[in-house]
């Protein structure tokens, strides 16, 4: 219940911060007395008015010619105007009710440009307010230019009107021509002098009047707080206010919502589709109810142009969104809680929205944000919850197929880093790790080794030799990784070489020896060699017989 009060309150703030839309038709008793001031200021200028207007009257009936009838008769539309204005509107403090709500004509149609053209039309007078002190200064510049122009042209005809007086004989027709020429260029000349100074005047006073950058920016801030800026803080404050709101109360709610009980249900991502949208709406017309109620037609002007601008963009933007929807709704080639595999490296898909989250549990920092239409053209699949994300974790062992064994230390989406016995550490770009088909001896390696022994003693070779061996073997293992580490140690016949008779050793171990790895390998042949000498069996050699025959 308190999502409704809050609600009533901010649109309570709203109301009681805006100005009165309509006036008051008829005034309370209380301003009587200051109408009829009003009126009584009024009455003399309606009468200078009218006696102005009888005065052209007469004057338009004394004229002799067409042309002064024609100039009187335009002064005299002017007064009645002029004098029919002062009525109206001596009436209208008179009476609270203007003469537009009496006398109602025919709405004529409107039309799509005039409608635009009023929309625009405060957004324009702004600029034209906020532009108006620069435009006055270039017109005065370029008027300033053009009397300087006129300047040089007088002091021009009036040189040439000069050089050709002397060769004018006195009282000859010529002579007065020149004379009502040189009349005409002088007070040309006058005038175009007074203008340039008296432009010259004004554009030094509004430059010294001029504020500095600092005093119009802070000035023009200043303004714009009193006017626009409050008002733009208000209708946003309480926009992102009620967006907020809502989104807080969704999350409540969302854990109690039954679309929401099945996890990654379509339902539940349908739902809070609706109450995305749902919030940006309400927030948006909170703005603009703000802006109404404020009386700023400006910001109203200028947010329902934003408005029509989006709507008008979605035409075309909006059906490429389709897929993004659907795959937003679990409904496209990749599904939430499903694996998919991005530059060679399987991620878990978290969650679908404008921006997908992907992880993977085996890799440091292992998050992975995509703008969903990078994600459109791949597809997931389910997963088994046995399969690994990763062939191995930081702190393995591992073999690569370039001979590199080493722990590693480091993997990340980026990098993984090995450290090899001895520590040098090799680095690889992680897909290139991939393509090294790691081989993980954290869980447990098996090491194979062959070692033969002399044909002499084949009747030790079937059974006495691989349980000697073995025995030494696993002697010797215990010193060096301790027992709890060896799985098991065989050795076994494994054939009859060209030279000696051979035998397969296998030995397996817990993944906490994957480090003695290299060391086993080598203790593997120096355990069978010393069981030979404790034994006194020979090591054959390879040999190279030659039979020679003989010749009669």
């Amino acid at each position: 219940m308190w999502f409704p009060r809050l609600f009533g309150c901010l649109f309570f703030v709203a109301t009681a911060c805006g100005q009165e839309a309509e006036p008051v038709p008829l005034p309370p008793p209380a301003n009587v007395q200051r109408n009829i001031e009003t009126l009584e200021t009024m009455l003399p200028a309606i009468r200078v008015a009218e006696q102005e207007l009888a005065a052209a009257r007469d004057e338009l009936g004394k004229a002799g010619t067409e042309e002064a009838k024609k100039e009187t008769g335009k002064r005299v539309d002017t007064l009645r105007e002029r004098t029919a204005q002062l009525r109206e509107n001596f009436r209208t403090i008179a009476t609270g009710v203007e003469e537009t709500a009496y006398i109602s004509e025919a709405e004529t149609p409107s039309t799509l440009n005039a409608e635009i053209r009023e929309l625009v039309q405060p957004v324009l007078d702004e600029i034209r307010e906020a532009t108006a002190k620069p435009r006055e200064m270039e017109e005065m510049r370029s008027a300033l230019k053009a009397w300087k122009a006129r300047l040089e042209l007088s002091n021009a005809a009036l040189r040439r009107l000069a050089a050709l007086a002397p060769s004018a004989a006195a009282g000859s027709p010529m002579a007065a021509e020149l004379a009502s020429a040189v009349k005409l260029w002088s007070s040309r000349k006058d005038e175009s002098e007074s203008q340039t100074r008296t432009l010259q005047r004004q554009i030094e006073e509004r430059e010294k009047n001029t504020p500095t950058m600092w005093e119009a920016i802070s000035g023009g801030f200043a303004s714009f707080w009193r006017s626009r800026g409050f008002n733009l803080l208000l209708g946003l404050g309480i926009g992102a206010a009620l967006f907020f709101i809502i989104r807080t109360t969704w999350r409540s709610a969302r854990k109690r919502s039954p679309p929401h009980r099945t996890k990654h249900s379509v339902g539940g991502k349908v739902v809070d589709l609706i109450v995305a949208a749902v919030s940006i709406l309400a927030a948006v017309l909170a703005v603009v109810l703000v802006f109404y109620l404020r009386g700023d037609w400006l910001l109203l002007t200028l947010i329902v142009i934003l408005l029509l601008g989006i709507l008008w963009a979605s035409k075309r933007a909006i059906p490429p969104y389709i897929d993004q929807l659907r795959m937003m709704l679990d409904l496209g080639a990749v599904r939430t809680g499903e694996r998919l595999v991005y530059n060679d490296i399987s991620w878990r898909v978290d969650s679908l929205n404008f921006f997908c989250e992907f992880t993977n549990p085996d890799l440091r920092d292992g998050v992975l944000r995509l703008p969903i239409r990078d994600v459109l053209p791949l597809h997931s699949r389910p997963t088994h919850e046995k399969e690994p994300w990763f062939p191995s974790r930081e702190g393995d062992w591992v073999k690569l197929d370039d001979g590199c064994f080493g722990k590693v230390i480091i993997q990340t989406p980026e990098q993984t880093i090995v450290l090899q016995l001895g520590g040098s550490r090799k680095t690889y770009p992680t897909e290139e790790y991939l393509g090294q088909n790691p081989e993980n001896f954290s869980s447990g390696f098996r090491v194979c080794s062959t070692f033969g022994i002399d044909y002499r003693h084949l009747a030790e070779a079937l059974e006495t030799a691989p349980k000697v061996f073995c025995e030494k073997i696993s002697a010797d293992l215990e010193k060096i990784v301790g027992p709890e580490s060896i799985r098991s140690v065989k050795v076994e016949f494994a054939n009859a070489g060209t030279s000696s008779v051979d035998f397969e050793i296998l030995a397996d171990f817990a993944g906490d020896a994957a480090s003695r790895y290299n060391v086993i390998e080598r203790q593997l042949q120096a355990s069978c060699a010393a069981a030979c000498l404790e034994q006194n069996w020979h090591i054959p050699f390879p040999q190279l017989v030659i039979h020679q025959q003989e010749t009669n």
